[in-house]
């Protein structure tokens, strides 16, 4: 790895060694606790029907469901890989599992949603020797990610019937979240964004950033001329996000729920994009909260959605501690 890598992934991590950034987990802590302290005070009448659901739940439909969880990842990785090919970067599949269980463990266990990027990018460094550029394909393949969420949410909306969308309320949720994510994204493929962009970049203290700033514009304009390999991440994503919503589907038949399969394309989205909401540690308390109210619209029990909740949590914590073990052995064939 070269030394302006290193100084660049130093510049990059040094808000995340900050006060600023160690409070800002110190808060979320607090909110994620004082949220599940809550939940369960007033929420489910006895704290042992949560581990007697989680005992009860079917090993074999469990197993099936961490065994989704991986293959997600393994697809994740190819889409990366396809998005830094339309870079120019040749990285194999192999070392893109490698570096994402690697970000898994960030992502679980340090502050700051994007932890798990900053070090996938760094990882990846002696083949993408531009850091910035590194983030900014990160960054779109993770709004491929959230164009495939939706894709499936907005394609169940009139499976599941108006009248129970109207009982979740789940339709402005992702109206607004469509709105947002189309603009985040025809704003970063525009020519507009780029020659703004371009010319604030020589406005006084700004001029320090001109090489990073070009980075972003560089990446920017390949994949705005590129368009056909980042049509088909959204294609993967939407299977990947397939996976993703099966995985919760077959730990909530683990516990006996009693809701039909289509109903989960529009549940776990919402549910998911209520837990990208930074107040949190890893959506904690959160994730809680969104499956007792949007279940139990079918009658879920409060004790269930908290299982459903913190079986899912265990199986990522699970991956984390995998990613942490390669990330042991990484340190020591190629310090980071």
């Amino acid at each position: 790895m070269s030394m302006s890598n290193r100084e660049d992934f130093a510049t990059a991590a040094r808000p995340t060694r900050s006060r600023k950034s160690v409070l800002t987990f110190a808060l979320k802590s607090i909110v994620s606790l004082g949220l599940i302290a809550w939940i369960l005070q007033t929420q489910v009448q006895n704290v042992n029907e949560i581990w007697l659901a989680m005992s009860a739940a079917d090993p074999w439909l469990l197993t099936a469901a961490f065994a989704l969880h991986i293959l997600g990842y393994l697809i994740c990785s190819k889409r990366w890989q396809i998005l830094l090919r339309a870079q120019g970067f040749a990285v194999s599949v192999l070392e893109l599992v490698r570096a994402y269980s690697i970000g898994i463990f960030f992502n679980a266990f340090l502050p700051g949603v994007m932890s798990g990027d900053f070090v996938r990018a760094l990882d990846v460094s002696d083949r993408v020797p531009s850091y910035t550029q590194s983030l900014m394909i990160l960054f779109v393949e993770r709004l491929t990610g959230l164009i495939a969420l939706l894709v499936l949410a907005l394609l169940a909306l009139p499976l599941i019937g108006w009248d129970m969308i109207d009982r979740l309320g789940i339709l402005w949720i992702l109206l607004a979240v469509t709105a947002g994510v189309i603009a985040i994204a025809l704003t970063f493929l525009s020519r507009s964004f780029r020659n703004l962009v371009t010319r604030v970049s020589t406005l006084g203290p700004l001029r320090r950033l001109q090489g990073i700033i070009s980075k972003i514009t560089e990446t920017s304009a390949v994949f705005s001329d590129r368009m056909r390999p980042v049509y088909g991440c959204i294609l993967i994503s939407v299977m990947f996000q397939a996976i993703v919503v099966l995985h919760f589907y077959l730990i909530a038949q683990a516990l006996n729920f009693e809701v039909p399969m289509i109903f989960y394309f529009a549940l776990i989205p919402v549910s998911l994009f209520i837990m990208m909401v930074p107040i949190s540690i890893n959506g904690i308390g959160v994730r809680e909260q969104a499956f007792i109210v949007l279940f139990g619209t079918f009658g879920v029990p409060a004790s269930s959605a908290i299982s459903l909740a913190w079986i899912a949590l265990a199986f990522t914590i699970v991956q984390a501690i995998g990613g942490g073990v390669v990330f042991a052995l990484r340190r020591k064939s190629k310090p980071l």
